[in-house]
């Protein structure tokens, strides 16, 4: 049996680490060893393309492009020199009397191009049904060759969907899909004549994916596979043969993969992952684009398409851009300046910004060591651990995310560079345009060795009436609030599952930033512990026990308090209006104990160190003060700008948002723009807001295991608060 070692595969290719103390600036003793193998770069966009590309035809991509009247049309997208081909004929017999018409298409053994259409009616009342099914069929040039008829029990009433059908190189299709009575898989197939001659079994609950085609005109299974307990197990590949009726497990194990594709370049099929892409050849997989030091981010890749020549066309999620991507040569590997980066599950946002960076060629390229690849299933935080005992021997890279590991511990070693130092010595930066309690609360005795750009605003919000008008109610006081009946004080869920949830928030809460004191054994923090306790489990959680959030739940006096997050000023106006339907209301904040601020939290994405002893401080504070701009803060989506300017443009814009809803269909609710008081209000809470929310896995691994005995009833709600402050203090005298 062959087992794809996807992690241990990625890191040995990837980076291989000695010993390192930064590699912008070689040292003599030991320096971090890049390995830039399998490194790609972005040759092109591809521009106006939709996000349904399909495949490439000769030197073409065949692809949708929306028409002016919003409908879609196949075309070919010339790779080379840019520019459209209209090509579906219309001549086809499968555009006569189609009131609708819906393509997919798929290549034949031939090498020509089929087109499958679903011709639909209209039924009245804005209903449509299929009519009938064609097949159009595409030379290589894209020329209209005929169209075939196909039956109308082809694949029994179901729609042809690209991700359940395959064509093997006889001309043979498989078809997937379930028993509606049973939910067991069905593979059916069908001859070149679309007439049904027999099913293959599947193995029991093994659910089919994707179906796909390998270089050998094979056809191939991607299967989550499950066990009597409805618990996923492992995602297979199986490989199928029509005329025997046989479905064989390859060996080849992956971990849940998002796209497959025929191979080239003597490989079967490429099927990738968030670490990459990988070609499959006597059924073993070998890594071929590594996404982590490409031009490309790692969880984004929605699809992929490999042409003939060994390149491959990417899709982005986030962005909808095409890619034209090409192995990064030796020469350019040779003549770029590196900038090692080490964090553990390094943040979306900052990995694009280390990508766009990268992409403009500054002659430098930042190089990421990700210290996740450490972690197991037995020890999920290996990766922290590992990285933290590299830096403390100094093994430091030239940035640091530290997210997850002690920051003090490690600052107290004199490992990281102040920030405050790159930015005055920067005639063209000033600290003043800057929200600067936000690098504030960043400080460590003094300095800044901790850079974020950007924040989300967790905070929560309750009547006036009920609460008062104070901002930043404590623990304590959130408890003690009295309730009227039939009204929660929270959003109830199963004590097992609050228990996470509000342990990681007071971590923040329950802990003096100035002095590292804790105060976990108070009385406030008992009380709340006996609230958690008394909420059943998820094995004794029945609904209708508790009350559950409505629309109307808050508006209607059945919960208190609203927890929720800001991400861009017009989500607090929807709290408002949506939420609490312009009562009048009190940002009350989480809960702190120490008497700091609003109790309003800032939540980063990410925060970068400097490692002290790095030769290229400036190019790194370079990157930095790009991603400080007020152009690029004003272009944040899904966090809040630092820069004032910019903190100005998202205000204003959220004034004038006239069309903004909130809620799903049929829940959607229109809210408009942002009043001026709640900018108002928006942009002092923001200024008044004194506390950072930090992940320290150690601490939280410490609440969550004296949290789980109490609720096991081993000991009390007092016991484990005894326990949590005396474990607790001990680790943060440990780290300073």
């Amino acid at each position: 049996m062959k087992i794809n070692k996807l992690t241990a595969l990625a890191a040995a290719m990837v980076l291989g680490v000695t010993a390192f103390s930064g590699c912008g600036k070689q040292k003599e003793k030991a320096t971090l060893e890049l390995n830039m193998d399998n490194s790609w770069r972005s040759e092109i966009t591809l521009t106006g393309v939709s996000h349904s590309a399909m495949f490439s035809v000769e030197k073409n991509m065949l692809c949708y492009k929306s028409k002016p009247n919003g409908e879609e049309e196949f075309v070919l997208y010339d790779l080379k020199n840019g520019g459209y081909k209209r090509f579906l004929s219309e001549t086809s017999e499968s555009l006569v009397g189609a009131e609708r018409l819906s393509c997919v298409p798929i290549r034949l053994p031939d090498g020509n191009v089929g087109i499958i259409n679903m011709v639909f009616q209209g039924m009245g009342g804005g209903e449509f049904d299929i009519h009938r099914r064609t097949m159009d069929v595409y030379d290589t040039e894209m020329q209209f060759l005929e169209t075939r008829e196909i039956p109308t029990d082809f694949w029994g009433d179901q729609y042809f969907y690209g991700i359940s059908n395959a064509l093997d190189s006889k001309g043979n299709w498989y078809c997937a899909d379930y028993d509606r009575e049973t939910t067991e898989p069905i593979l059916t197939v069908y001859n070149d004549k679309f007439e049904a001659y027999g099913e293959i079994e599947l193995p029991s609950r093994a659910y089919l994916e994707r179906l796909f085609t390998g270089a050998d005109g094979m056809v191939y299974g991607f299967a989550s596979t499950w066990d009597t307990a409805g618990e996923l197990e492992v995602f297979k590949v199986y490989r199928f043969d029509a005329e025997a009726r046989t479905c064989e497990d390859i060996g080849l194990y992956t971990p849940r993969a998002n796209v497959f594709a025929t191979g080239t370049q003597g490989y079967n099929f490429y099927y990738s992952n968030p670490d990459g892409i990988y070609g499959v050849k006597d059924d073993e997989s070998t890594l071929v684009v590594s996404f982590i030091n490409s031009d490309f981010s790692s969880g984004s890749i929605r699809e992929f398409y490999p042409m003939e020549n060994g390149d491959f066309v990417l899709l982005e999620t986030q962005s909808k851009r095409y890619w034209y991507a090409t192995p990064r040569s030796q020469e350019e590997i040779d003549s770029t300046k590196l900038i090692s980066l080490a964090a553990v599950n390094l943040s979306r946002d900052l990995e694009e910004a280390v990508i766009d960076y990268n992409r403009a060629e500054s002659g430098y390229r930042i190089v990421i060591k990700d210290y996740s690849e450490y972690n197991t299933m037995d020890e999920p935080y290996l990766g922290y651990d590992t990285m933290k005992k590299d830096m403390l021997d100094g093994i430091v890279a030239d940035m640091i995310c530290t997210e997850g590991v002690n920051f003090e511990s490690l600052a107290t070693k004199g490992l990281f560079a102040d920030w405050y130092k790159l930015m005055d010595a920067d005639e063209e930066f000033d600290r003043s345009d800057y929200i600067t309690n936000f690098f504030e609360i960043h400080e460590y005795k003094g300095k800044l060795q901790r850079l974020g750009v950007s924040y989300s605003i967790q905070t929560s919000a309750a009547k006036t009436r009920y609460v008062g008008d104070t901002q930043g109610l404590s623990l304590g006081e959130r408890m003690d609030v009295p309730l009227p009946d039939g009204m929660d004080r929270f959003l109830y869920y199963p004590s097992d599952i609050m228990a996470p949830i509000y342990m990681k928030n007071l971590q923040t809460g329950c802990i003096d930033p100035k002095t590292a004191r804790c105060c976990f054994d108070s009385p406030e923090f008992v009380k709340f512990l006996e609230f958690l306790n008394a909420i059943p489990k998820s094995d004794r959680y029945y609904e209708g026990d508790y009350q559950r959030a409505g629309d109307n739940s808050w508006k209607e006096d059945q919960i208190l308090f609203y927890d929720f997050e800001i991400t861009q000023p017009i989500d607090l106006h929807a709290v408002y209006r949506a939420t609490f339907f312009d009562e009048e209301t009190t940002l009350t904040g989480y809960p702190m104990v120490w008497d700091e601020g609003n109790g309003g939290v800032f939540e980063t994405p990410f925060t970068v160190s400097i490692n002290a002893q790095s030769g290229e401080k400036q190019a790194i504070w370079d990157f930095m003060k790009h991603l400080l701009s007020e152009d690029y803060q004003k272009h944040l989506t899904d966090s809040m700008p630092v820069h004032e300017g910019a903190l100005e443009y998202k205000l204003n814009e959220a004034e004038h948002m006239n069309g903004a809803t909130v809620g799903e269909y049929p829940s959607v609710i229109q809210i408009g723009e942002m009043k001026e008081w709640e900018t108002d209000l928006l942009r002092d809470y923001i200024h008044g807001i004194r506390t950072c929310q930090y992940y320290d896995t150690k601490m939280y691994t410490i609440l969550m295991e004296e949290a789980e005995k109490m609720l096991a009833g081993d000991q009390t709600p007092e016991e484990a608060a005894k326990m949590i402050q005396s474990r607790v203090s001990i680790y943060l005298s440990e780290q300073s």
